[in-house]
Order: structure tokens, then C-alpha cells, then sequence
């Protein structure tokens, strides 16, 4: 698997482009600048099968009505966040729009996952990890050693839980696991710079004590 990595919007939030030598394309966390990250596809030449959300908060899927449309992607996003992508005030979208949310792109899940889900494309496999406590339904793709971890987990923190469905304890036993993981990843957070867990594995143990 090859990535690329686009830092977009006023949450810099990060979208990832998945590919393989054959050209077979996932976009995960699309953003907020849709039509942008189209035109980016567009330059490499890439046409994405799938869109994997992380989770529903509008910085990550904001970009997904547009990228779906221009390329009949499919959507796919844990069964538990997919009414984020229908109400903007449970994607937290009033907090850019001022309160007007008919401005919201509103879309529909094609592939509710859950735990233990598995995304085949090209030869690219992701796996589902259900990492809720950000969102209810906030979740990690495993694909080989890398991990796209979305606002679970950040380089040298970890996500809020003070917006809706947000759960304090939920995300302290979801650090709990991915601190307890074997071997080593490649930790793509939705926000900041890439890490590893072998370098931070104690630190995430630590979050996790620290929320409970």
C-alpha cells in the first residue's frame, strides 16, 4: 500500500489516499474541502472504490457527498456514527456553520461497518477496529502495520469526548486496547503528525489510566 497524506480545512484534519501499484484507491477522512480532494485524485490519477470514514464529525466527512458523487465511491462508516452523516448537529457542523446547518452536505452510509468489518480493494485489506469514545462509532482501520486511528488517538494525545455520543470511559478501554496491540504500527491520526505505537505505547497506556 502506498499513502498520501493532505492536511485540509481550519481543523487541518488529515485525509489519507490508499493506494496500490495497480491504482486501486481508498480515501479515508475526506475532509473538508471535497471538490479540492477530487482534483487532487484527479492529478495522480486516482479514482477511489471506497470512502472510509473514521468517524462522522463534520472535518472528516464534510468532503464525502461531493467525493461520492464524482466518483461513485462507496461510503462506509461504523453502523453506530452513520446518522452523523444525516444530522449536522451530531456531526457537530453548527459549530462552523454558526448554526445554519441547511449549509451541511447531508449523505447516506452504502456499507455500515462494525467490529471486526473487513474492506477489500486491490490488494489493499482493512480491517475494523471499533474504537469508540470520540464518537459512538469512532473507529481504526488496520491495513498491514498501519493503522489510520482517526481522533481516537493523536501523536501526543487524544480525542475529545465532550461532543455528542462522546464517552469518556468508552475511550479510556479504546486506549486501553490499542495500547495492548501486538507488534508495532504506524499510527495516522486524524490531526498532526504520523507516529508509532512501539514509540508511544506507554503514553496511550497513560491516557487511558488518566480517563478513568
Amino acid at each position: 500500500m502506498k499513502t498520501l497524506t493532505f492536511c485540509l480545512g481550519a481543523l487541518r484534519t488529515n485525509t489519507y489516499f490508499c493506494f496500490d501499484d495497480a491504482g486501486a484507491c481508498v480515501v479515508v477522512d475526506p475532509g473538508m474541502d471535497g471538490e479540492g480532494i477530487w482534483n487532487k485524485l484527479c492529478e495522480k490519477g486516482l479514482k477511489p472504490s471506497h470512502i472510509l470514514l473514521t468517524h462522522g464529525h463534520f472535518d472528516h466527512a464534510q468532503g464525502v457527498r461531493y467525493l461520492a458523487e464524482k466518483s461513485g465511491a462507496k461510503v462506509c462508516i461504523h453502523k453506530e456514527d452513520a446518522v452523523m452523516l444525516q444530522n449536522p448537529g451530531f456531526a457537530s457542523a453548527t459549530l462552523y456553520y454558526r448554526g445554519d446547518a441547511s449549509l451541511y452536505p447531508r449523505c447516506e452510509a452504502d456499507i455500515l461497518l462494525e467490529e471486526g468489518s473487513e474492506i477489500q480493494v486491490g490488494t489493499m485489506h482493512f480491517k475494523v477496529l471499533h474504537t469508540p469514545g470520540h464518537t459512538p462509532g469512532s473507529v481504526c482501520f488496520a491495513e498491514g502495520n498501519t493503522l489510520f486511528c482517526g481522533d481516537t488517538v493523536f501523536a501526543y494525545g487524544y480525542g475529545r469526548y465532550d461532543l455528542w455520543g462522546g464517552d469518556r470511559e468508552a475511550l479510556s478501554r479504546s486506549l486501553n486496547r490499542l495500547s495492548a496491540l501486538e507488534g508495532d504500527y504506524k499510527l495516522c491520526p486524524g490531526h498532526g503528525n504520523t507516529a508509532t505505537l512501539s514509540r508511544h505505547r506507554e503514553e496511550i497506556a497513560a491516557f487511558s489510566r488518566q480517563l478513568t
